[in-house]
C-alpha cells in the first residue's frame, strides 16, 4: 500500500491546486446514483465541500499509519453507519468512481497507472469505513 500512496498524494496535491476539482466531484457524485442527491438536499456545499478536502487528506494520512488519520476515518465511519446517517454500503462505489472521474480531469498527469493506484487507496479507506457500518451506538 505505501507505494501506492506517493502517487496518489501527489495526484492529490495536484487536483487540489484546481479550484473546480471539488465541484467537478460533486457533479459528479450527485449524478452517480438516484439515491444520492437527495441525501443532500439540506447540505451546506461550502462546508462539505471543506469536509471532503480533509476527509481525503485523511484518508491518505490513515493508510500512511497516522493516528490523526484514523482517529478522522473513526468519526466519519461512525456518522455514516447504520445508526447514525445510514450510508449504504454499496453507495460508496459511486464515490470512489466520481472522484477517480474528477482526478482524471483535474491531474495532467493522470494515467492508467495512476488510476489502479487511485482505485486500490481509495478501496483501502472505504473498506474500513464500511466495515463498521453495523457498529452498534455508542
Amino acid at each position: 500500500m505505501q507505494e501506492l500512496l506517493t502517487p496518489v498524494r501527489q495526484s492529490y496535491g495536484r487536483c487540489a491546486m484546481n479550484p473546480n476539482f471539488i465541484d467537478y466531484f460533486y457533479e459528479e457524485f450527485l449524478k452517480s446514483h438516484p439515491s444520492i442527491k437527495p441525501m443532500f438536499s439540506n447540505t451546506d456545499f461550502k462546508k462539505q465541500k471543506e469536509l471532503l478536502r480533509t476527509g481525503i487528506g485523511m484518508l491518505l494520512a490513515h493508510l500512511e499509519g497516522k493516528p490523526a488519520g484514523t482517529m478522522t476515518l473513526d468519526r466519519i465511519a461512525e456518522s455514516h453507519n447504520k445508526q447514525h446517517m445510514n450510508i449504504n454500503p454499496n453507495l460508496y462505489q459511486f464515490w470512489i468512481d466520481s472522484l477517480i472521474k474528477s482526478v482524471k480531469q483535474c491531474d495532467q498527469k493522470f494515467s492508467p497507472d495512476l488510476e489502479r493506484s487511485w482505485q486500490k487507496v481509495l478501496r483501502a479507506g472505504v473498506d474500513y469505513i464500511t466495515a463498521r457500518y453495523d457498529a452498534p451506538a455508542s
